[in-house]
Protein backbone atom coordinates (compact mmCIF):
# COMPACT_ATOMS: atom_id res chain seq x y z
CA UNK A 1 0.00 0.00 0.00
CA UNK A 2 1.36 3.42 -0.88
CA UNK A 3 2.11 6.08 1.70
CA UNK A 4 -0.56 8.35 0.18
CA UNK A 5 -3.61 6.18 -0.50
CA UNK A 6 -6.63 7.39 -2.43
CA UNK A 7 -9.28 8.88 -0.17
CA UNK A 8 -12.98 8.39 -0.80
CA UNK A 9 -16.19 9.80 0.58
CA UNK A 10 -17.59 7.42 3.24
CA UNK A 11 -21.12 8.00 1.95
CA UNK A 12 -20.22 6.39 -1.39
CA UNK A 13 -19.79 3.09 0.47
CA UNK A 14 -22.55 3.37 3.09
CA UNK A 15 -26.30 3.72 3.30
CA UNK A 16 -28.38 5.24 6.09
CA UNK A 17 -30.86 2.84 7.74
CA UNK A 18 -33.96 4.70 8.82
CA UNK A 19 -36.55 1.92 9.16
CA UNK A 20 -38.60 2.47 12.32
CA UNK A 21 -41.59 0.69 13.80
CA UNK A 22 -43.77 0.90 16.88
CA UNK A 23 -42.91 -1.75 19.46
CA UNK A 24 -46.21 -0.90 21.23
CA UNK A 25 -47.96 -2.81 18.41
CA UNK A 26 -46.83 -5.98 20.22
CA UNK A 27 -47.69 -4.89 23.79
CA UNK A 28 -46.64 -8.14 25.54
CA UNK A 29 -43.39 -8.66 23.64
CA UNK A 30 -40.08 -7.96 25.36
CA UNK A 31 -37.81 -5.99 23.02
CA UNK A 32 -33.99 -6.03 23.23
CA UNK A 33 -32.75 -2.43 23.09
CA UNK A 34 -29.15 -1.75 22.12
CA UNK A 35 -27.06 1.28 23.01
CA UNK A 36 -23.58 2.49 22.17
CA UNK A 37 -20.77 4.02 24.18
CA UNK A 38 -17.08 4.78 23.81
CA UNK A 39 -15.98 1.85 25.99
CA UNK A 40 -17.99 -1.13 24.76
CA UNK A 41 -19.22 0.05 21.37
CA UNK A 42 -22.66 -1.44 20.68
CA UNK A 43 -24.12 -3.40 23.61
CA UNK A 44 -27.42 -4.73 24.96
CA UNK A 45 -28.65 -1.80 27.02
CA UNK A 46 -32.07 -2.95 28.24
CA UNK A 47 -35.20 -4.95 27.54
CA UNK A 48 -38.60 -3.33 27.50
CA UNK A 49 -42.18 -4.56 27.13
CA UNK A 50 -43.96 -3.26 24.01
CA UNK A 51 -46.73 -1.44 25.88
CA UNK A 52 -44.11 0.73 27.63
CA UNK A 53 -42.94 2.35 24.37
CA UNK A 54 -44.35 5.68 23.22
CA UNK A 55 -42.17 6.30 20.16
CA UNK A 56 -40.97 4.31 17.17
CA UNK A 57 -37.53 2.68 17.39
CA UNK A 58 -34.97 1.80 14.71
CA UNK A 59 -34.25 -1.74 13.57
CA UNK A 60 -30.60 -2.92 13.66
CA UNK A 61 -28.78 -5.94 12.23
CA UNK A 62 -25.39 -7.60 12.61
CA UNK A 63 -22.55 -5.70 10.92
CA UNK A 64 -24.54 -2.48 10.69
CA UNK A 65 -23.19 0.55 12.54
CA UNK A 66 -24.72 3.23 14.69
CA UNK A 67 -23.67 6.17 16.77
CA UNK A 68 -24.96 8.62 19.30
CA UNK A 69 -25.05 11.90 17.34
CA UNK A 70 -24.11 13.97 20.40
CA UNK A 71 -21.25 11.73 21.56
CA UNK A 72 -19.73 10.37 18.35
CA UNK A 73 -16.73 12.68 18.76
CA UNK A 74 -15.70 10.79 21.91
CA UNK A 75 -16.13 7.38 20.31
CA UNK A 76 -19.78 6.51 20.96
CA UNK A 77 -20.06 4.65 17.68
CA UNK A 78 -19.66 1.02 16.78
CA UNK A 79 -20.48 -2.11 14.86
CA UNK A 80 -23.57 -4.15 15.70
CA UNK A 81 -22.52 -7.59 17.00
CA UNK A 82 -24.62 -10.75 16.64
CA UNK A 83 -28.11 -9.62 17.72
CA UNK A 84 -31.59 -11.16 17.75
CA UNK A 85 -33.84 -10.51 14.73
CA UNK A 86 -35.96 -8.13 16.82
CA UNK A 87 -33.04 -5.96 18.01
CA UNK A 88 -33.77 -2.22 18.10
CA UNK A 89 -32.13 1.04 19.10
CA UNK A 90 -33.14 4.58 19.95
CA UNK A 91 -34.66 6.63 17.15
CA UNK A 92 -32.13 9.33 18.07
CA UNK A 93 -29.18 7.19 17.00
CA UNK A 94 -27.79 7.39 13.48
CA UNK A 95 -27.86 3.88 11.93
CA UNK A 96 -26.02 2.96 8.73
CA UNK A 97 -24.60 -0.01 6.85
CA UNK A 98 -21.83 -0.71 4.38
CA UNK A 99 -22.72 -1.32 0.75
CA UNK A 100 -19.29 -2.40 -0.49
CA UNK A 101 -15.65 -1.38 -0.51
CA UNK A 102 -14.99 -2.06 3.17
CA UNK A 103 -15.26 -5.09 5.43
CA UNK A 104 -17.41 -4.51 8.54
CA UNK A 105 -14.64 -5.57 10.97
CA UNK A 106 -12.16 -3.30 9.22
CA UNK A 107 -14.58 -0.36 9.34
CA UNK A 108 -15.04 -1.07 13.07
CA UNK A 109 -11.30 -0.47 13.48
CA UNK A 110 -11.32 2.72 11.43
CA UNK A 111 -14.11 4.14 13.62
CA UNK A 112 -11.89 3.83 16.70
CA UNK A 113 -8.84 5.62 15.28
CA UNK A 114 -7.87 9.09 16.46
CA UNK A 115 -7.80 10.06 12.77
CA UNK A 116 -11.48 9.22 12.34
CA UNK A 117 -12.59 10.69 15.67
CA UNK A 118 -10.84 13.97 14.83
CA UNK A 119 -12.75 14.07 11.53
CA UNK A 120 -15.99 13.39 13.40
CA UNK A 121 -15.25 16.27 15.78
CA UNK A 122 -14.50 18.57 12.84
CA UNK A 123 -17.63 17.60 10.86
CA UNK A 124 -20.23 17.95 13.63
CA UNK A 125 -22.88 20.63 13.25
CA UNK A 126 -24.92 22.77 15.60
CA UNK A 127 -24.50 25.45 18.20
CA UNK A 128 -24.26 24.59 21.87
CA UNK A 129 -24.81 20.85 21.46
CA UNK A 130 -23.05 19.78 18.29
CA UNK A 131 -24.25 16.65 16.50
CA UNK A 132 -22.93 14.18 13.94
CA UNK A 133 -25.78 13.21 11.65
CA UNK A 134 -25.41 10.52 9.00
CA UNK A 135 -25.28 13.19 6.28
CA UNK A 136 -22.21 14.74 7.95
CA UNK A 137 -20.62 11.34 8.55
CA UNK A 138 -21.11 10.46 4.88
CA UNK A 139 -18.88 13.40 3.88
CA UNK A 140 -15.85 12.13 5.84
CA UNK A 141 -13.00 11.01 3.60
CA UNK A 142 -11.24 7.74 4.37
CA UNK A 143 -8.52 5.84 2.52
CA UNK A 144 -9.25 2.97 0.17
CA UNK A 145 -7.44 -0.07 1.54
CA UNK A 146 -6.85 -3.25 -0.50
CA UNK A 147 -9.06 -6.21 0.44
CA UNK A 148 -6.18 -8.42 1.58
CA UNK A 149 -4.99 -5.77 4.05
CA UNK A 150 -8.55 -5.21 5.29
CA UNK A 151 -8.96 -8.96 5.78
CA UNK A 152 -5.73 -9.22 7.77
CA UNK A 153 -6.75 -6.37 10.10
CA UNK A 154 -10.32 -7.68 10.37
CA UNK A 155 -9.09 -11.18 11.27
CA UNK A 156 -6.83 -9.79 14.00
CA UNK A 157 -9.65 -7.63 15.35
CA UNK A 158 -12.01 -10.61 15.50
CA UNK A 159 -9.38 -12.62 17.37
CA UNK A 160 -9.06 -9.84 19.93
CA UNK A 161 -12.84 -9.54 20.30
CA UNK A 162 -13.07 -13.31 20.85
CA UNK A 163 -10.28 -13.19 23.47
CA UNK A 164 -12.01 -10.35 25.30
CA UNK A 165 -15.24 -12.32 25.33
CA UNK A 166 -13.54 -15.42 26.79
CA UNK A 167 -11.71 -13.33 29.41
CA UNK A 168 -14.95 -11.58 30.38
CA UNK A 169 -16.71 -14.92 30.85
CA UNK A 170 -13.82 -16.17 33.01
CA UNK A 171 -13.97 -13.01 35.13
CA UNK A 172 -17.72 -13.45 35.63
CA UNK A 173 -17.16 -17.06 36.77
CA UNK A 174 -14.50 -15.94 39.27
CA UNK A 175 -16.85 -13.27 40.66
CA UNK A 176 -19.54 -15.91 41.11
CA UNK A 177 -17.09 -18.24 42.86
CA UNK A 178 -16.02 -15.45 45.23
CA UNK A 179 -19.64 -14.65 46.07
CA UNK A 180 -20.31 -18.35 46.67
CA UNK A 181 -17.28 -18.48 48.97
CA UNK A 182 -18.42 -15.37 50.86
CA UNK A 183 -21.92 -16.77 51.39
CA UNK A 184 -20.62 -20.22 52.30
CA UNK A 185 -21.90 -22.10 49.28
CA UNK A 186 -18.44 -22.74 47.83
CA UNK A 187 -15.62 -24.53 49.73
CA UNK A 188 -12.56 -22.47 50.60
CA UNK A 189 -9.01 -23.68 50.02
CA UNK A 190 -8.81 -23.63 46.22
CA UNK A 191 -10.86 -26.78 45.59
Amino acid sequence: MSANPAFVRLGDFTEECTETFGPWEKPEKEWPIYGVNNKDGVFLSASQIGREFNTAYKKIEKDWFFHNPTRANVGSLGIVPEVPDDAITSPEYQVWKLKGGFLPNFMALILRTDYFLNLVAFNRVGGVKQRMYYANLAEIRIPIVPDDIQQAFAKRRQGMVDNISVASEMLDRRKTEIEQMIFGTHPMGGN
